[in-house]
């Protein structure tokens, strides 16, 4: 196994210098220091990840107030930012894969705009080859992302450090702008909605990816404990968590929620006094809604990830949150809100 691995990490890095060969100059160019136009790129299939791009854009369009600014996102949750007022083109990953000439006049799309700039926004701390290609193939001459090592680097015509282990991702994102003077300072994502009322009413959303998932008994605990306490709206996104949340709410005194848009999730989050969630997109948007955030963690990445929102708080627990924890926060935001 440890040998496929290791083939597998020199086969990518050959096809990262050949790609990088082909489709980048060696020219090294001038930073731009009023762009007319600006590129950003993050197209993986992750909402909370569009969540924390907030800041970045949000100081783009402060620093150059007159620019053009568009960005290259994942089709599946563009919404959010259209929402938000940003234009988005959006990708569409597995359609591309089924067509490959949908990528190829993608190409042709983006290289029609001339952009200034293009700003590769895909994971901090690692190379993204996706993002790499996606920088160099929209035809701009002035490249910028995360330093992440001597060849990676090479895609790029300027970097930035690679951020601190310790620092937010949203903040971790937003020094990619760091590269020009006056550059604004970071402050927490926001989200506007057309929510202004809130209700009386906790959220709780029953799914998460992989490990970071909250156990199916504990959740059912948590939801039995908060019955009859407060109004409990449960939130879901795939078939799976749908029926969990119809489980939960047929044995217990729950609402379940129903098929949400992205706007309709934004706008009835926005009316929570607070919001129950394992580390996935949703918490993320109740945060950058302001609305104070349980964050029941599993993997120790809670610096990078914690929501922000005064009042939120995070608990950390391999094997799970005590729902009694949960319950003594709910208590403590609703007697004070």
């Amino acid at each position: 196994m440890a040998l496929i691995k290791q083939i597998e990490r020199r086969g990518r890095k050959c096809l990262s210098g050949l790609l990088c060969a082909v489709l980048t100059s060696s020219r090294k160019t001038e930073l731009p220091s009023d762009p007319s136009s600006i590129l950003v790129i993050r197209t993986d299939n992750r909402l909370g990840n569009l969540v924390l791009l907030e800041p970045l854009l949000r100081s783009i369009k402060e620093r150059f107030p007159k620019a053009n600014l568009e960005i290259l996102a994942s089709d599946v949750f563009s919404e959010l930012l259209e929402n938000q007022g940003y234009s988005v083109i959006g990708v569409d990953k597995k359609g591309q894969i089924r067509n490959p000439w949908k990528f190829v006049r993608l190409v042709r799309d983006l290289r029609k705009f001339s952009y200034d700039v293009a700003i590769d926004a895909a994971h901090p701390h690692s190379f993204s080859l996706s993002g790499a290609v996606s920088a160099a193939m929209s035809g701009s001459n002035c490249r910028i992302s995360t330093s992440t090592g001597k060849n990676n680097d090479e895609w790029y015509t300027h970097t930035v450090p690679a951020p601190l282990p310790e620092w937010h991702e949203s903040r971790a994102l937003h020094s990619l702008g760091s590269v020009w003077d006056r550059w604004p300072a970071w402050s927490p994502p926001f989200l506007i909605s057309r929510q202004s009322e809130k209700r009386d009413a906790v959220g709780l959303h029953v799914g998460a990816s992989g490990i970071k998932k909250y156990p199916q008994d504990l959740m059912e605990k948590l939801v039995k404990m908060i019955s009859g306490r407060i109004h409990l709206e449960l939130y879901w996104g795939s078939r799976e968590e749908k029926d969990t949340a119809e489980y939960l709410g047929r044995n217990y005194d729950a609402e379940v929620m129903p098929e949400l848009t992205i706007t309709g999730m934004i706008d009835r989050i926005a009316g929570l006094r607070a919001f129950i969630s394992a580390d996935n997109g949703p918490m993320h948007v109740a945060s950058a809604l302001s609305v104070p955030v349980i964050a029941m963690f599993r993997v120790n990445n809670r610096e990078r990830f914690a929501p922000l929102s005064d009042g939120s708080e995070v608990l950390y627990a391999p094997e799970g949150a005590d729902p009694a924890e949960v319950i003594n926060i709910i208590e403590r935001i609703l007697n004070h809100s």
